[in-house]
């Protein structure tokens, strides 16, 4: 089963990367020369789950990406990572982890106000999660999975050279997953700053 979740991801990620491709050599071919940005953004994430908030808290992510702006139309993709919280839970309080991390392709839209550039996003990440519980209570039935889930996100980037762009975004993202009998959303909200440069 994980091996068809992650032929299918492939799969996405290679037409993502093709259509990008595609669309800058069609639109220079055209006439029109679109932007490339690579950047890399770090910044807090809460999860949705009010227990697993109250257990693991806040976590550090990281978020590399490259996007394809062309008048004013964003594509891109970005992977999420460095999501790795650890806490205390159960009634016996062991020790656990809870991480989760994943690519994600996105779309959108941004105006150009001088040297600022207000945007925003609406995306699709694929994501793998794992709780580790230090518990021999616990070892037959491990938390370790794949899902997917819809992202919405909006920021501002200001450009204090022509070249090179700082950015601020939140974004916000829902993943119902269902390891026990119980669903959760260890989906959250992500604030972030940033730094990139254009091509």
């Amino acid at each position: 089963m994980k091996t068809k979740i992650i032929s299918k991801r492939m799969l996405i990620v290679i037409c993502l990367l093709l259509a990008i491709a595609f669309m800058a050599n069609f639109s220079q071919a055209a006439g029109f020369r679109p932007r490339i940005e690579a950047g890399c953004s770090v910044g807090l994430r809460a999860l949705n789950n009010s227990q697993l908030r109250d257990v693991y808290g806040s976590g550090i992510n990281v978020f590399p990406n490259v996007t394809l702006i062309w008048k004013g139309v964003m594509f891109g993709l970005g992977y999420e990572a460095g999501f790795k919280p650890d806490g205390i839970i159960g009634i016996y309080e062991e020790p656990a982890e809870l991480s989760v991390k994943g690519l994600e392709v996105f779309a959108g839209y941004q105006m150009r106000f001088q040297n600022f550039a207000p945007y925003v996003k609406i995306g699709y990440g694929f994501y793998a999660y794992k709780q580790i519980v230090d518990s021999e209570y616990v070892d037959e039935f491990p938390v370790d999975g794949n899902k997917s889930g819809l992202l919405l996100a909006g920021g501002v980037k200001y450009y204090p050279l022509r070249k090179m762009f700082i950015s601020v975004e939140v974004k916000y993202g829902s993943l119902k997953v269902k390891p026990y009998d119980v669903e959760i959303d260890v989906g959250g909200v992500r604030v972030n700053g940033g730094i990139g440069v254009s091509f």
